[in-house]
């Protein structure tokens, strides 16, 4: 049309030029807030990863069988492991007639509780016979270079003989000969309630070692094993359950008993874990602490935390 004429080059050069500038100066002030809030957001996430983490670690030793925690380290291959025996329910035995009471002078295999059993009667691991019984776990050592894996008999649930015969001819062994804290694999446990009381028989009589000094009695169905496997190529947290007590504490989760267990991660991209774990005694309970790294994207967060594990026998 007469009057319209098109661009010369000139002009189409100095404008490309001007948004060019434009679209540069536009860039810088976007470009750092959305850097900003992706490296926001990148470490929230890993806070919620590590923090998670912990509290589900956390979960499982409150409600463990007082003194089953123990930590194994494996410092040469980037490993740490920490374990416990969890607990289906806590209840108080009946230690005097009238009624089925547990005795410590002979073998039992038919005793009361106080009051009803709420969750051991409905779960499904003891239902199958799998669950087992713990009185007065002291977590005692017998020393050595691995002080875990030296459960002493008749005073730790992750042993598996019964206390020893005293030395000589001594008839005051503590604990006594052939008795033990944790009821035998063997010996299948079947939980009932009638008319407002719990009630505990055993397919074989078993002799606990010592009386609870609160008369407490724990049903435990399994250990709980959680690996921190920073090493690289794997760097990852892994719980595994269902599987057989063991003396010698499983950290490798390739050989037996974690390599037959169920197992599922926890978290991944950790690149570094510490686990500590000071006994308790009758004036305090014990203390677990727990720190772990985890990192992506360049970015790495740690997080610890301190919690203590409740210790009534």
């Amino acid at each position: 049309m007469k009057g319209y004429k098109g661009a010369t080059l000139i002009e189409l050069v100095i404008t490309m030029t001007l948004a060019s500038i434009m679209f540069m100066v536009v860039s810088i002030f976007i470009t750092r807030p959305i850097t900003a809030y992706s490296d926001v957001a990148r470490r929230a996430d890993l806070v919620d990863v590590a923090d998670l983490t912990l509290r589900r670690i956390a979960r499982d030793i409150q409600r463990s069988v007082p003194n089953s925690v123990r930590i194994k380290k494996d410092p040469a291959n980037n490993r740490v492991a920490i374990e416990i025996l969890n607990t289906v329910e806590g209840m108080r035995y009946r230690a005097t007639p009238p009624g089925p009471f547990l005795s410590f002078e002979n073998s039992s295999d038919d005793f009361e509780v106080i009051g009803e059993f709420q969750f051991a009667t409905d779960d499904t691991t003891c239902s199958d016979g799998n669950c087992r019984l713990v009185v007065y776990n002291t977590g005692a050592n017998l020393g050595g270079a691995v002080p875990s894996d030296n459960p002493s008999p008749g005073a730790n649930v992750y042993s598996t003989q019964a206390a020893p015969n005293c030395p000589g001819a001594s008839t005051n062994c503590l604990p006594p000969p052939g008795s033990v804290t944790i009821s035998p694999a063997s010996t299948s446990v079947t939980i009932s309630n009638t008319s407002g009381t719990g009630r505990l028989q055993l397919s074989d009589p078993v002799l606990f070692a010592l009386p609870s000094l609160t008369q407490r009695i724990y049903v435990s169905d399994t250990p709980v094993t959680y690996v921190c496997d920073y090493s690289s190529g794997w760097q990852e947290i892994t719980r595994y359950w269902d599987y057989t007590i063991n003396q010698v504490q499983p950290i490798e989760r390739l050989l037996s008993p974690l390599s037959s267990a169920s197992s599922a991660p926890l978290a991944k991209n950790i690149t570094n874990c510490d686990f500590t774990y000071i006994p308790g005694s009758s004036q305090r309970n014990s203390i677990v602490s727990m720190k772990i790294t985890v990192e992506q994207g360049g970015e790495s967060v740690t997080l610890m935390r301190q919690m203590g594990v409740f210790n009534a026998l």
